[in-house]
């Protein structure tokens, strides 16, 4: 019989509970602030509502074990409370909440219970890479879990939803000595709550793995020091430090994992430079340092008069894969370079002859490894083989036919401040070859005169040059290469052409002056200057006539003027005369008669013209002067007249032109 009692009592229980749950009141929420304050909603729904009484909000009391009032309402309204008395922050806290109401067979109590959501977190082995997370389970089971975790510096992030009690992070990135705060919030059907933020301190206890040595080089273009490594292992890794000497001095940073070479703008490359690297997280916690690696500087030491040179070079350290060798690039005047000595990695040194005629060495040597995989540059040193002393400049100034018109007169600037032993002249004939023609002696003064009188300019033409040797007998230096002014003439109707080979010597040119001089003048003069090499003297020229050409340049040491001249050419003509044979005075075209002759002298000239009765109507003695058909003022009647000219050509032979001109209307 008592156990039928208590089984009724159990089942009248239970029909109150579910009665509750489904038209009672029914928690919502129990979320906690950072505070430990407990925020508490719940939802109430029962016919009629005029049938309520209260709420009453009871907290389990954890010496007691039993609930104790904390809050009562009679207003149906009040759905909720804030509990300030709570210590949610230390342990979790149990709830209940009734809600009576008056019904058919007197007061009906429903119940309904929550707890608040307390997580702990802790590192999992006190490393940085992982924190575990735990919280109390919820009194629903028909939610999720879902874990919220706040980085430092970073927003809240949703990491996880689980149905666990539990959940271990994986943190994928260093923290610097700082917390990481976990809440755990609750979803279920009708439900759901959240915790308070709780935190564990975290920070990085492992140490930096270092980067590995590449090489140090010398960008050949800039003639910078240019490193290079491999990245730090470590994932977390934020940039680079760069140092340099013993002890080592900060020297630069390079930001980023993979950004992996630095060029060096403070060191020269001509210096050797030991430089050390290491790398540092996002806590900039620093790597051990790398072993130190330096530039290669090479020396080279010229032997004085001979073109010996004897190349040094530093020793290269920490080499990847093991030093092997060293190999010597050359590079004469504006030649490619190339590989002339490769030496063993024990060796810091070799001497090398530079091939005759090299007048500027470029040099350079590389560090290799076994493989020749990794290679190390070093600075390029230059060195000049005129080191020596020699002159600084050597030039022909300009080649001149002399006055007399059988020698050509050579000038030259030569380099004082060198004591030249001698110079070497040499001379080209016509289109042949040049050859050693003399040796002139040094001078005092830097112009150099010379007459060659070994000359044909009637049938040849000559160019010169001039060289000197070096102190060391070495290297022989050459001037520029210098031709006569050659002269030239062409005939035809339009007059004289005069053409001429341009100048070449040294110096600027600033004209040409062409001048003549014909049969009993004693003085030349000037017809034309210009820059172009040829003009036309269109002046009747009787008898002999003679051009010269005169280039005017400036001397390259004083910027005084200069002058070269070409041979005296000439040309001596046959004397004739053309005579027109008809004209027409009353018009307006072809109206006057008027020879036109050549080489006919001025003296001497006489032309008479005769009508058909003998009688004269016309005479002159001047070349110039024409017949304009009138006689006695009035233009004589058409018909031929005859004409007798008689004239002295240049050769002083007289000569006497008849013929007959038409007169026409």
């Amino acid at each position: 019989m008592r156990k039928i009692i208590v089984y009724i009592g159990f089942l009248l229980c239970c029909a109150a509970y579910c009665s509750a749950q489904q038209g009672g009141v029914i928690f919502a929420s129990a979320d906690v602030d950072s505070n430990g304050f407990v925020k508490l909603q719940w939802t109430f729904a029962y016919t009629p509502v005029s049938s309520f009484q209260s709420y009453a909000v009871e907290r389990k009391n954890p010496a007691t074990g039993l609930y104790d009032v904390i809050y009562t309402t009679q207003n149906i309204q009040n759905q909720q409370f804030v509990d300030s008395n709570a210590n949610a922050l230390a342990d979790s806290v149990k709830y209940r909440i009734s809600a009576t109401v008056t019904g058919n067979n007197g007061d009906i109590t429903s119940i309904d219970s929550t707890i608040t959501i307390l997580p702990s977190v802790f590192n999992v082995q006190n490393q940085s890479q992982y924190a575990y997370v735990s919280w109390n389970a919820q009194y629903r089971t028909n939610g999720r879990y879902q874990v919220y975790r706040k980085m430092p510096g970073q927003p809240v992030r949703l990491i996880a939803t689980t149905q666990q009690t539990h959940f271990q992070d994986t943190i994928r990135q260093s923290i610097c000595s700082d917390t990481i705060f976990y809440k755990i919030t609750y979803v279920g059907s009708n439900y759901s709550t959240e915790s308070h933020f709780a935190g564990a301190w975290f920070t990085d206890p492992y140490p930096t793995t270092p980067c590995t040595l590449d090489v140090a080089t010398v960008d050949t273009a800039t003639q910078n020091i240019v490193l290079s490594w491999q990245p730090s292992a470590d994932p977390d890794i934020m940039g680079y430090f760069i140092c340099q000497g013993s002890p080592c001095m900060a020297l630069d940073t390079v930001w980023g994992k993979f950004n992996t070479t630095y060029t060096c703008t403070t060191r020269s490359s001509d210096s050797v430079n030991a430089f050390r690297i290491y790398a540092f997280d996002s806590c900039f916690s620093a790597s051990a340092l790398t072993d130190p690696y330096n530039n290669i500087v090479l020396e080279m030491e010229a032997h004085h008069c001979t073109r010996d040179i004897t190349f040094r070079w530093n020793s290269y350290i920490n080499m990847p894969g093991n030093m092997a060798q060293y190999t010597l690039y050359l590079k004469y005047d504006n030649a490619p370079y190339r590989a002339v000595a490769t030496e063993p990695a024990s060796s810091l040194g070799t001497l090398y002859t530079i091939p005759a005629g090299v007048r500027q060495v470029r040099a350079f040597v590389a560090a290799s490894n076994a493989g020749n995989t990794k290679r190390a540059l070093s600075n390029i040193r230059i060195f000049d083989m005129m080191t020596v002393d020699t002159a600084d400049f050597i030039y022909v100034l300009g080649v001149s036919v002399d006055d007399q018109g059988d020698a050509l007169r050579l000038k030259f600037l030569t380099d004082t401040h060198y004591a030249a032993t001698g110079y070497n002249l040499y001379r080209r004939v016509g289109n042949g070859f040049y050859q050693n023609y003399r040796t002139l002696p040094p001078s005092a003064t830097p112009t150099i005169d010379y007459i060659d009188f070994d000359v044909d300019l009637s049938a040849h033409t000559y160019a010169y040059y001039l060289s000197v040797w070096d102190e060391c007998e070495l290297i022989e230096k050459k001037s520029n290469r210098a031709s006569q002014i050659y002269a030239t003439l062409g005939l035809d109707d339009n007059g004289t052409t005069i053409s001429w080979t341009p100048y070449d010597g040294a110096g600027n040119l600033l004209r040409y002056n062409v001048l003549r001089k014909t049969e009993g003048e004693t003085t030349w003069t000037t017809i034309a200057s210009l820059q172009q090499c040829q003009t036309i003297d269109n002046t009747a020229v009787y008898g002999r006539a003679q051009y010269l050409v005169q280039a005017e340049y400036t001397n390259p040491e004083n910027n005084q003027r200069c002058m070269a001249q070409s041979q005296v050419v000439e040309y001596h003509g046959d004397p004739s005369v053309w005579v027109p044979n008809a004209f027409t005075p009353a018009r307006d075209n072809n109206n006057r008669f008027l020879p036109r002759m050549s080489f006919v002298k001025d003296q001497e000239y006489a032309m008479r013209i005769y009508n058909r009765f003998g009688l004269l109507v016309f005479e002159t003695n001047d070349p110039a002067q024409p017949w304009d058909g009138r006689h006695n003022g009035k233009t004589v009647p058409p018909g031929a007249y005859v004409y007798i000219i008689q004239y002295l050509g240049d050769d002083n032979y007289s000569n006497i032109v008849k013929g007959t001109v038409t007169v026409l209307k």
